[in-house]
C-alpha cells in the first residue's frame, strides 16, 4: 500500500517520477489508471489484479459495475519502471 499525497512531475520525455521508496515494489510492473477526484491510481501489477477481481466477478447486469469497470479498465495502462 502506498500512503501519502504526491504531486506528480513530468520530465521532458513525459514520464512521471515516482517516489524512490515505492520503486522496489513496482519492479515487476505497474498499472496506472484514473482514480477518483482527478487522482491517478498506481498499483503493482499483482495488486491491480487483486483489486479488480471483485469487478470481474460482479454481475454485468448491474449498471454501477459496468460504469465502474469502463472507467477503470479503459484508463488502465500497463507500465514498467526505468532508471
Amino acid at each position: 500500500m502506498f500512503l501519502g499525497t504526491y504531486t506528480p512531475r513530468l520530465d521532458d520525455k513525459g514520464r512521471i517520477a515516482l517516489p524512490a521508496r515505492f520503486r522496489p515494489e513496482l519492479d515487476g510492473g505497474l498499472v496506472i489508471c484514473k482514480g477518483q477526484d482527478r487522482c491517478l491510481f498506481v498499483f503493482a501489477t499483482a495488486e491491480f489484479d487483486r483489486f479488480t477481481q471483485a469487478l470481474r466477478d460482479a454481475p454485468v447486469t448491474d449498471r454501477r459495475v459496468r460504469d465502474s469497470s469502463r472507467v477503470l479498465f479503459a484508463s488502465a495502462s500497463n507500465e514498467t519502471t526505468d532508471g
